[in-house]
């Protein structure tokens, strides 16, 4: 019995080992990953539009919203901009130092730069909705 036991723990060890994770199903997912991230990137980009017209007519803004403080506005509108900005610049940041041509490095140094590309994609994930949230946010204050 407890031969059994030990060939079939050994076995399942070894069959595990063997089993090699491909880079390219990891290079898929990062991609997928960031189409997802791409879409939050819309509306980052639909925000940051409303904002620029909102800062560009400041006067139509205050003849809606005559309680409003320009000043103050102008100010926030600019603080939200600057943070969408930022954001946009961390996803350009990573397309643009991305490498998917892992050309001469092995299966596992592309899976592990892969997963690592994963982890960055990650966080920038969380970035875009906490700055997508924050901006509707603000935004619909004025019923934009």
């Amino acid at each position: 019995m407890k031969k059994s036991l030990y060939l079939f723990t050994l076995f399942i060890g070894v069959t595990a080992c063997t089993q090699q994770v491909n880079y390219k199903t990891e290079r898929d997912e990062v991609m997928k990953f960031h189409d997802i991230v791409m879409e939050d990137h819309t509306k980052l980009v639909n925000n940051q539009i409303k904002l620029d017209e909102m800062l560009k007519h400041l006067k139509v803004l205050k003849q809606q919203f005559p309680a409003i403080d320009t000043l103050k506005e102008k100010e926030a509108i600019k603080n939200v901009l600057t943070s969408l900005n930022h954001t946009e610049d961390l996803m350009n940041d990573w397309m643009h130092k991305f490498e998917p041509d892992v050309t001469g490095k092995s299966n596992e140094d592309a899976v592990k730069y892969f997963k690592g590309e994963r982890v960055k994609i990650g966080r920038i994930d969380s970035i875009y909705k906490i700055e997508v949230k924050s901006s509707d946010v603000y935004l619909s204050k004025f019923k934009k």
